[in-house]
């Protein structure tokens, strides 16, 4: 492997969110009916046959990809003491992919070069899944970097039809994260990960990119935890769309319809 390959190489999408839940089974039934994931998987963590959703781990999916979003029963502590409280966070991890193993070895190998402890794993813990890279960011944020699946890319979202058979987002788009050490994470994604930056706003904010979307983080300056997740949907009409299936489960809008001024992206914004 050559330098200039350790060098170029660079992640090329967001592959999934994972997400601490206080009560996975309320979290996991919106985002079935309200954005119309899929239930992928499950991980009970509980000694019984039957699945209880309070004490699993849930994996939801837009389509035939391997999941988008994971959900994972929150059992940390409630609290530290006064003088050490306990940094939480909404995050439990962030997982990219790259799109074959001859860049994860060569990501690998920049990232030990940058003196990164990294932990080399089974996907999922599966051996069929290929193997999978964790690591940490400056702000203690867990990564996952892995292999894009043989057909996980195909968009599974419209039918062969055209036509949908219920609405839901056409896919993961970006994440925004607050941190308190906002140029040190820049520094991080753009030189250990291979971020381009898009926009930067009164050094307060800015906009990262891994492919031709204008980005797929975020990072705002503040106390650490995840500001919004982003889906992309098919056009703009579509958005009018989405504000009657809000309407119809009863979910509030908190900002929007709009248009952002970074990447001039059309939004709705609502909470799980």
């Amino acid at each position: 492997m050559s330098e200039q390959q350790i060098q170029k190489v660079k992640v090329k999408r967001l592959a999934h969110v994972g997400l601490w839940s206080s009560d996975v089974a309320t979290q996991a039934r919106f985002y079935r009916q309200v954005l119309g994931l899929d239930l992928r998987n499950t991980v009970d963590s509980s000694t019984d046959q039957d699945i209880d959703l309070e004490n699993a781990s849930v994996f939801l999916s837009l389509g035939d990809e391997h999941y988008s979003v994971g959900l994972f029963s929150d059992t940390r502590p409630s609290a530290g003491n006064g003088r050490n409280p306990f940094q939480r966070t909404r995050l439990h991890h962030l997982a990219f992919e790259l799109d074959n193993d001859a860049e994860l070895a060569a990501l690998a190998a920049r990232l030990n070069q940058s003196g990164i402890e990294l932990t080399l794993a089974e996907r999922d813990g599966d051996p069929e899944l290929g193997d999978t890279l964790w690591f940490s960011d400056p702000d203690g944020n867990r990564i996952e970097i892995s292999v894009t699946p043989d057909g996980s890319l195909t968009n599974s979202s419209v039918p062969s039809s055209g036509r949908r058979a219920r609405l839901r987002p056409q896919g993961l788009q970006h994440i925004a994260l607050q941190t308190p050490h906002l140029e040190q994470m820049v520094d991080f994604y753009t030189e250990a990960l291979g971020f381009d930056i898009s926009d930067w706003l009164l050094r307060e904010s800015v906009w990262l990119r891994c492919n031709t979307d204008h980005h797929t983080i975020t990072l705002i300056q503040g106390k650490m935890d995840i500001d919004h997740i982003g889906y992309s949907i098919f056009n703009g009409p579509e958005l009018l769309t989405w504000g009657d299936n809000l309407s119809r489960h009863q979910t509030p809008v908190l900002w929007g319809p709009g248009r952002h001024g970074a990447g001039q992206d059309l939004f709705l914004r609502i909470a799980d």
